[in-house]
């Protein structure tokens, strides 16, 4: 299942594994690879979510910003 990193405050992320993330309505959600929900982070709770490849996926793994996806809260 792939892993991805969801950045919640300036400097702390969260790990999740899920087959798919959404966004829905300011929420991002995440999903397994059988449609179950896993994590949910409300709007102004998430910052940036960035998809971890396997080496990635361990402490040490190597950092690039290649599938990042950023939301930026509506002032």
């Amino acid at each position: 299942m792939p892993a991805w990193t969801v950045q919640v405050v300036e400097d702390q992320d969260e790990r999740v594994e899920a087959g798919m993330l959404v966004t829905e309505g300011g929420a991002l959600i995440a999903f397994s690879d059988e449609g179950l929900v896993l994590r949910a982070w409300a709007p102004g709770q998430w910052r940036t979510v960035r998809h971890l490849e396997p080496a990635e996926a361990f402490p040490g793994g190597a950092g690039t910003m290649d599938h990042v996806l950023t939301w930026l809260p509506r002032d």
